[in-house]
């Protein structure tokens, strides 16, 4: 062809005169089309699936000797491809290798290229075929469907079945390769057992032809189930190669039936079997048939029915068939012989046995089946109780023991019961007599066949063996039967004696006894008879009288009568009165015991009484505390008796004498703490009578009152009012929501009885308490009662003392049901059938939601748009024409049974599905509650006449479940079975129980109305005694002509009830502890059981009695001394208690809880926990030197509070001082049983070394032995007059001789009290006189009293802090007998400020200012610009100290209003700034007047000193003016107050220092009502990063006085990143009502965390205002940082420190936190034109690097670089060179390889 074209085109040539070449193709091979068209087409092939318009390639051609020719292309044959004129191949048609393989399609094209010479088309043409690649495009095909298999049921596995299925994939290669499976569909359970019974075997033909072969692989039975759906999948590409591993998919069913063989033994249609009948019922009475058939359907046998009654009660008839099938056999049983209930206890058994026949011969395929035979009862027992008298002994209760004062009688075990059926055996029981109408009742008061009965005292009170009528009851019970009462009775009787217990205390006619006896009274003298009465019985009742106190030894006493005797002589002088206790205790176990006081006064004679000066004394003492704030020294003068003048407390003291009045010397002092609360009447104060008398005879006396206020203490823990509380909300409530108001009390006053309430725990975060105690659920809670059903809060109580005292109670809060959670399917996927030919509103299946809601309301709905339904062979329905298959079921909304809405048609939808739709409909909120559940039903060709019962039993569940309560009467209905007979249909009335073999009602609680279908109790349900709790059973239901019957599956769980009290182990506990174990020590553990299960089983324990809340007891049982009891033997020896134990801890106010008590004693033993205790911590006595030997010179006295050798004390002198340095010199001794110190040498020249100072030790003889000790001065007198200096007692001083006190503020009014001195004269008959002794100018201030030494300020409003703030006085005391004695102490007084100066800009330390002062600005300023700063000094300490400025206006000195129009002042700093554009045209200078004064205060005019005042106002007076001057005394009606009312401060996470922060108010009354009490009320720690906000006690302490805060931690690390908000509340220190609080927020940082600014060092800088001004300024311009100074120091660099600079470091807050150095550098970048313009820079971190400076390599960075860099490329280099080098040495050894294989 082409040579042809070339001649061709050679003729035209030569013929035109010129040469008309053919195109040539390009081409790379001889194919004549380019290679890569040719490569794309015919070699590399393409897809089938190539999209039409896909660009295959282009053509090229060209013409030889004329390469100018426009050369166009196309294709002349086919319609595959199109070619563009300009060559570009394109695809024009779909490719499809199938369809061309099996059609033998042409898919060869002609390319052809072409031009136009002269008319002439110049052409030239080439033909290809295009090859055509396969994609997956075809999915395997099953042929020769559909597939049916039978099977014999005794197949063996591996066992071939079917092997027909046919497999064709159309696809080559790997894509026609295809694997075979059994489907499983997880929806559906069938396909699962279908593939584990049946597997696959393949064979492959040829390229994607398969046989698949069925084999068994586990071993049928045709009776368990007869026919199998295997769903066989084909899936191709198996090793999903190509085409993106795309894989098709086929499936087909196959349907595989099981075929019978004779392999079953026959069976009853019901076991076991039922039947019942009245005792004494007819012979030949028929009572019910038995019915059997062949196990094998397929081909059945007769059936043999044989009877194996052993006592032959009942007869069976032979068997015989029913028609037409005559599958079944029946055989009736009769009654044979007598019957009598009670012999066979309501039941017999017997067992039926059916046997298969051959041939009319017995096979060995038989079953045995059981006959239960219910016999019913008649009425014929009465109730009768266990015994006829029960005699019982009751200790007397105690009501606070019991709610509403009704209890259970203990001890009685009675018990009634009627023998007859249940239906028989319904009883009453009532109290037909008892001696008090009322007062007991019993229960229950109804039941049947038997209860156990309970005697209930409705008021304990009335049984008090106390009252005589009462200790004996005598209570007759009727039993009485309710169908025949008149007939069938009972009756018992209960005797009750009533033992007597110790529960009254003794009580005397008065609380006081006061006698008056002179002391000239002979020893045996009757002195007064007391007597007690106590209402108890016997030994209870029977009182021992005895007296406590000092000097009781004086006394006797008789024990029986209670008559008081004079055992010894009396003395006045030595004891004027005793105060003793006389004491009641009856020998009850426990005891117990009345007290009164008697006070036996001693008279003598006298003429003259005392007279007292003054006459009434005050003063004060903190609560706790024995140190009495002001001195009182009662002082009483006598012209008779002189001095010789006794001091006693007549009345007021506390119960046991705390105050102490020294007899001599009127020295009023405390021997312990004071409690506020016991205060008469709880005023606060005690107001003592105290008595002078006079020793002469006879003797007179005169009386004083001194009143002890008593500053209250924090000492009381706050109380809540209950110790439990209890409340219910709903699980909804939102946030918010009130739960319960808790209160406690705080007997304290004050701030210290102000309570806060915080939740400790239990309430998992979802509630909250404020301050009024009320508890709402917190934001964010998340109640669940399903999650939690309960929460046990432990609330606290915490006053705002300090320190705080805590206080405990727990919250119980049930949560009640909300319907607020979706319902759910108990399954996902329901499957069910029906026969296509059922009648309209036949039900198919139920569908079954929950709800844990209890409110629920559940409703269904079938999700019409879900419903799909398939035909026979499978294929989805997807027209609704001609049989609407949406219209076939409905569903009932409140049951979820599905019916039968129309008429089936299998043959139109084979299978439909649809979902089934639950809607809660009393869902709260308008929130929609659903679920969604599946629905597969299957619909059925033949008809199924079947019976059946009703819902919720279905074919594949043919079960009821019921849940009963034990105990039902027996008779009690429990469900109605209804069944129907679908022939009819009709409703089905032939019941019967099926006997089972093994299992079923076995123990006959249940029958079954052969009728009806009632299931009724048959016997006592016990579900203690039960051996499984659930009973099953079988009922058969016939239909109407025998032939058809249906099984139902009774399963009845038998639920407890709480029917059992709990039994304690021991009748009674007696149990002994040490009174030193607290809290949590265990004393014993007790232990009671209840036969009840579940929660009914759970014992909660609890005690009661007279101190019980001093234990507790755990749930197990575990007794332990409660938490803060401390026990005490000499207070309380026995606790005698009552334990109860109760079952259902968890039971709501409705249900029933059980209880049981016994008695509980504790005996507390003694332990030596007492040390003996001076009567005083001090004693001093006088002695003469000439005295004799043994003379007594003194007794101290000590108390021991335990009992026998632990109580016994002995006296012993541990030192002397001066120590004596002989035998001789050892002058004292001491009497080891009295405490007597004595001489025991002679005193001659002791007086040389007087005084001296003697540790006396009180030691007990307990083990481990306790002492204590106390001091004694004893002055020895060498019987001289002027022997010894007198003795300080006020001011007390410690090591130094220098006392400092610090209550007095500058400016005292004159006569302000600064301290009361006391001295004490070694001379007898001596006083003492007081001065001053100083020449100093400054002791003129203050002036002392010569006979009080009450110190007091001199002169009025003299005192001034800024000039002088301590004043140091000498106090000189000298003896008033002998002036030479004398003694000195120096007391140093400390001035507190006051507001009391004015700031000024006169005499300011390193400030002058000219006047005027002169500075300049320039015009034309922007307003804002700074003038001058005006700074004025106050002489005050902080907070008195700040200073506010104004502009002062004055005409006269120039200072005009107008100023204002051009300048402005900031009251705070003094800055003065323009306030407009100044213009020095229009006024060229100014005047500015700015005024100083102290903020709030408006000066006071200060009046002179009144002798000054007296100056000035003399001269004025004519006698026309009269000059009043007015002096207002000072009451308490000021709270103090803060300069400010919140501020900031930090400390590192380990503080460097203790004090943290000077907290200072200012109270401006003076004295003891101007002091301020400092409380830390709230301490918070706060996170925002974590969203923590807790409160920690106890982070920080404060000083109560001063006001200074330390912290509480040696560590703040966990607290770093957050900080502390503390509350702080000054308060009146006599008024807590009178306060104010103070916010103070504490910053956490790390040191690591500080960053700091250089600034040069100047010396003549004021570097602490320096760094308060740049915070101030930074503080105010970064609104969103804020900076806290930490350190001011020398500049810090990593070598060293610079002298020359100074650092300031800042910890820098963002968010409430302190950020780390980084982020505090860089808001220091923030601010750095602040800094900048103070001329600080380098900002960075605070720590300097450790690491060594570079400074000095920043030059020759680059050197660094450079040489990296080269190391770099010799690196490279190296590793190119051992790569070449390495390949060379490959290309040898190849070499060489090669030279030896030749060789």
């Amino acid at each position: 062809m082409k040579v042809y074209l070339t001649l061709l085109a050679g003729f035209f040539s030569l013929v035109s005169g010129q040469t008309n070449n053919a195109p040539v193709f390009d081409t790379l091979n001889t194919t004549g089309v380019d290679g890569d068209l040719r490569q794309r087409l015919v070699t590399t092939g393409v897809l089938e699936s190539t999209p039409v318009g896909t660009i295959l390639g282009t053509l090229q051609a060209r013409v030889p000797g004329n390469p100018s020719v426009v050369i166009t292309y196309g294709a002349t044959s086919g319609q595959t491809l199109r070619v563009l004129s300009n060559g570009t191949v394109l695809l024009d048609r779909p490719l499809d290798r199938e369809a061309a393989s099996s059609t033998g399609n042409n898919l060869k094209v002609t390319f052809e290229a072409y031009y136009f010479s002269n008319q002439a088309k110049i052409f030239a043409d080439t033909v290809i075929t295009i090859t055509v690649l396969d994609v997956n495009d075809e999915k395997p095909e099953f042929k020769n469907t559909p597939y049916n298999a039978e099977v014999p049921e005794d197949a063996s596995i591996g066992y071939t079945l079917y092997s027909s299925i046919l497999l064709i994939d159309l696809d080559v290669g790997y894509f026609s390769e295809v694997t075979l499976s059994c489907l499983v569909n997880t929806t559906n359970p069938e396909t699962q057992e279908s593939c584990d019974t049946f597997g696959l075997n393949t064979r492959q033909n040829s390229q994607g032809n398969y046989t698949g072969f069925v084999f068994l692989k586990r071993t049928l039975d045709y009776e368990v189930k007869r026919g199998y759906t295997m769903t066989l999948k084909a899936v191709d590409n198996p090793s999903r190669s190509g085409n993106n591993g795309v894989q098709l998919t086929s499936t087909v069913n196959i349907l595989i039936e099981v075929v019978d063989r004779q392999d079953s033994p026959p069976r009853f249609l019901s076991t076991p079997i039922t039947i019942t009948v009245f005792e004494n019922a007819i012979n030949g009475t028929r009572v019910g048939a038995v019915t059997a058939q062949d196990g094998d359907e397929g081909s059945p046998r007769p059936i043999k029915i044989v009877n194996k009654d052993p006592n032959n009660l009942f007869y069976l008839s032979p068997a015989v068939p029913e028609p037409p099938a005559n599958l079944l056999y029946n055989s009736t049983i009769s009654v044979l012989k007598d019957i009598d209930r009670e012999t066979q206890l309501a039941r017999y058994d017997f067992e039926v046995e059916a046997i298969e026949m051959e041939n009319g011969v017995e096979t060995d395929q038989r079953v045995t089946t059981k006959v239960i035979v219910t016999i019913l009862d008649e009425d014929d027992n009465s109730p009768t109780f266990q015994q006829s008298l029960y005699n019982i002994s009751v200790l007397e209760m105690d009501s606070s023991s019991y709610v509403n004062s009704s209890a259970t009688v203990p001890g009685l075990n009675m018990r009634v019961a009627d023998p007859d059926d249940p239906s028989n055996a319904q009883f009453t029981i009532s109290i037909l007599s008892q001696p008090n109408p009322g007062l007991f009742s019993v229960t229950p008061t109804s039941a049947t066949q038997q209860a156990q009965v309970t005697l209930i005292v409705n008021d304990v009170n009335q049984l008090d063996y106390e009252d005589v009528t009462k200790r004996t009851q005598q209570i007759l019970i009727l039993a009485r039967d309710v169908n025949r009462p008149n007939e069938r009775s009972s009756t018992a009787t209960v005797i009750i004696n009533l033992e007597d217990s110790n529960d009254n205390t003794p009580q005397f006619p008065q609380n006081e006894y006061t006698v008056f006896l002179r002391e000239n009274r002979p020893v045996g003298t009757q002195i007064i008879q007391i007597t007690g009465s106590d209402l108890d019985s016997g030994e209870n009742g029977r009182l021992v009288y005895s007296l406590r106190g000092t000097g009781i030894e004086k006394f006797t006493v008789n024990p029986t009568t209670g008559q008081i005797t004079l055992a010894q002589p009396l003395d006045y002088e030595d004891t004027p009165a005793y105060q003793l206790l006389f004491r009641a205790q009856d020998r009850g176990t426990p005891s117990r015991e009345a007290s009164a006081s008697l006070t036996v006064t001693v008279l003598d004679y006298n003429d003259f009484g005392p007279v007292f000066n003054p006459d009434s004394y005050q003063t004060s003492v903190n609560e706790g505390e024995t140190n009495i704030l002001i001195p009182v020294i009662v002082k009483a003068t006598d012209q008779e008796s002189l001095d010789n003048i006794t001091y006693v407390i007549v009345g007021g003291n506390t119960l046991d004498n705390a105050f102490s009045l020294h007899p001599r010397t009127g020295v009023l002092s405390l021997s312990r703490g004071l409690n506020y609360e016991e205060t008469p009447d709880r005023k606060g104060y005690f107001r003592l009578i105290v008595q002078a008398t006079d020793s002469d005879q006879p003797p007179q006396s005169s009386n004083t009152t001194v009143d002890v206020l008593v500053i209250d203490k924090n000492n009381h823990d706050p109380t809540f009012l209950q110790s439990f509380y209890t409340a219910n909300i709903s699980e909804g409530s939102p946030p918010g929501s009130f739960v319960k108001t808790v209160s406690a009390t705080d007997q304290d006053f004050g701030s210290n009885g102000n309570i806060s309430y915080s939740i400790w725990s239990g309430g998992l975060d979802h509630f909250t308490i404020d301050q009024r105690g009320q508890v709402t659920v917190s934001p964010g809670a998340a109640l669940d009662v399903d999650n939690v059903r309960q929460y046990n809060i432990l609330i606290h109580a915490r006053d705002q003392g300090s320190p705080p005292r805590t206080g405990s109670a727990t919250l119980q809060v049930t949560l009640r049901d909300s319907n607020n959670k979706d319902p759910f399917f108990s399954e996902q996927v329901y499957i069910g059938s029906v026969q296509e030919t059922v009648s309209i509103g036949t039900s198919v299946l139920q569908v079954k939601a929950n709800d844990t809601d209890s409110t629920k309301s559940l409703q269904y709905s079938i999700d019409r748009l879900s419903i799909i339904a398939k035909s026979s062979d499978g294929t989805q329905i997807t027209t609704f024409y001609p049989y609407d298959y949406r219209e076939a079921f409905e569903i009932e909304p409140t049951s979820g049974v599905i019916k039968v809405k129309n008429l089936l048609r299998r043959d139109s939808a084979a299978a439909i599905d649809f979902n089934v739709v639950v809607r809660d409909v009393n869902a709260e909120n308008n929130k929609e509650q659903t679920a969604r559940a599946l629905v597969l039903i299957t619909i059925l060709g033949s008809a199924d006449l079947t019976p059946y019962f009703a819902p919720p039993w279905t074919i594949t569940n043919p079960s009821y479940y019921y849940t009963l309560p034990e105990e039902l009467a027996i008779g009690t209905v429990t469900s109605t079975l209804i069944a129907t007979d679908p022939k009819g249909p009709f409703s089905i009335t032939n019941f019967q129980e099926v006997p089972e073999q093994n299992g079923g009602d076995l123990g006959d609680y249940f029958s079954v109305n052969q009728t009806s279908g009632q299931i009724k109790v048959n016997r006592r349900l016990d579900y203690e005694s039960l051996n499984s709790k659930l009973i099953k059973f079988r009922v058969r239901a016939f239909s109407q002509d025998n032939q058809r019957s249906v099984d139902a599956n009774i399963t009845i769980q038998v639920q407890d009830i709480n029917d059992n009290i709990p039994i304690f182990l021991q009748t009674k506990y007696t149990v002994t502890v040490a009174e030193d174990r607290v809290y949590p020590y265990q004393i014993a553990s007790v232990f009671a059981r209840d036969r009840d299960s579940g929660s009914y089983s759970e014992i909660e324990y609890s005690l009661s009695g007279q101190g019980h809340e001093k234990f507790m007891i755990l749930p197990s049982g575990l007794l332990l001394i409660s938490n803060g009891t401390v026990l005490d033997h000499e207070t309380t020896p026995v606790y005698s208690l009552l334990l109860t134990a109760q079952d259902n801890p968890r039971a709501l106010s409705s249900e029933v809880r059980q209880r049981s008590s016994v008695p509980l004693t504790i005996q507390v033993t003694d332990i030596n926990d007492n040390p003996p205790k001076f009567s005083s911590a001090e004693y001093s006595f006088l002695t003469v030197e000439s005295y004799d030997v043994n003379t007594n010179i003194g007794e101290v006295r000590a108390v021991d509070s335990d009992s026998g050798v632990n109580g016994d004390i002995v006296y012993t002198i541990v030192s002397v001082d001066p120590a004596p340095r002989t035998q001789e010199e050892d002058y004292f001794g001491i009497s080891s049983e009295s405490g007597m110190l004595y001489s025991k040498n002679s005193l001659r020249g002791a007086s040389a070394k007087s005084p001296y100072r003697l540790v006396v030790q009180a030691q007990d003889l307990g083990t481990p032995v306790l002492v204590s000790t106390a001091v004694v001065h004893i002055n020895v007198s060498s019987g001289q007059l002027d022997n010894g200096k007198p003795i300080w007692i006020s001011p007390r001083f410690g090591d130094s001789n220098v006392v400092t006190i610090m209550n007095i503020t500058e400016n005292a009014e004159i006569g302000t009290v600064v301290i009361r001195a006391l001295a004490m004269p070694r001379t007898p008959g001596a006083s003492i006189e007081y001065s001053i002794l100083s020449d100093n100018e400054d002791t003129t201030e203050f002036a002392i009293d010569k006979d009080t030494g009450i110190v007091t300020v001199a002169r009025n409003r003299t005192l001034d802090r800024e000039k002088q703030e301590i004043h140091d006085l000498i106090l000189l005391a000298t003896d008033t007998l002998n002036n030479t004695l004398q003694s000195t102490r120096l007391l140093s007084i400390k001035l507190q400020d006051m507001d009391d100066e004015d700031p000024s800009f006169k005499n300011c330390p390193n400030r002058q200012y000219d006047v005027p002062t002169e500075t300049s600005v320039r015009e034309s300023e922007p307003i804002g610009t700074l003038v001058y700063t005006a700074r004025a000094c106050d002489r005050d300490n902080a907070p008195y100290n700040t200073v506010q400025y104004s502009f002062h206006e004055d005409n006269s000195t120039y200072c005009y209003a107008n100023i204002t129009q051009s300048f402005k002042l900031d009251s705070a700093t003094g800055e003065i700034s323009t306030n407009k554009i100044l213009d020095r045209e229009s006024q060229s200078t100014y005047l500015i007047c700015v005024k100083a004064k102290s903020p709030g205060r408006r000066r006071k005019r200060s009046l002179p000193s009144k002798q000054e005042l007296e100056a000035q106002l003399l001269p004025l007076f004519t006698g026309d003016v009269l000059f009043i001057l007015v002096t207002v005394s000072d009451v308490n009606d000021n709270k103090p107050t803060f300069s400010l009312t919140t501020d900031y401060t930090y400390i590192f996470s380990y503080p460097i220092k203790d004090n943290v922060y000077q907290l200072t108010a200012r109270d401006p009354d003076i004295g003891d009502k101007g002091r301020v009490r400092y409380t830390i009320t709230r301490c918070q720690y706060i996170n925002t990063a974590k969203r923590r906000n807790i409160t920690v006690f106890d982070a920080f302490r404060i000083n109560n006085d001063d006001g200074q805060i330390s912290v509480g931690f040696q560590s703040y690390t966990y607290f770093v990143g957050g900080y502390f908000e503390l509350t702080i509340k000054g308060e009146d220190y006599l008024d807590s009502s009178m306060f104010s609080t103070y916010k103070l927020k504490v910053y956490i940082g790390e040191k690591s965390s500080q960053v700091r600014v250089v600034m040069n060092a100047d010396p003549n800088r004021d570097q602490q205002k320096f760094v308060n001004d740049l915070e101030k300024e930074l503080n105010r311009d970064s609104p969103n940082a804020l900076y806290i100074p930490t350190d001011t120091r020398y500049h810090k660099t990593a070598t060293g420190t610079s002298v020359n600079q100074i650092d300031i470091c800042f910890f820098v807050v963002r968010n409430n936190r302190v950020v780390d150095s980084y982020d505090g550098s860089a808001s220091l970048n923030e601010v750095q034109s602040i800094l900048s313009s103070r001329g600080l820079g380098s900002p960075g971190p605070c720590e300097p690097s450790t690491t060594k400076s570079l400074e000095g390599w920043s030059s020759y960075w680059w050197v660094l670089v450079a040489f990296a860099i080269f190391m770099f490329v010799i690196i490279l280099i190296l590793i190119f060179a051992v790569i070449a080098l390495y390949r060379d040495y490959e290309n040898s050894m190849d070499a060489i390889t090669k030279v030896e294989l030749v060789r």
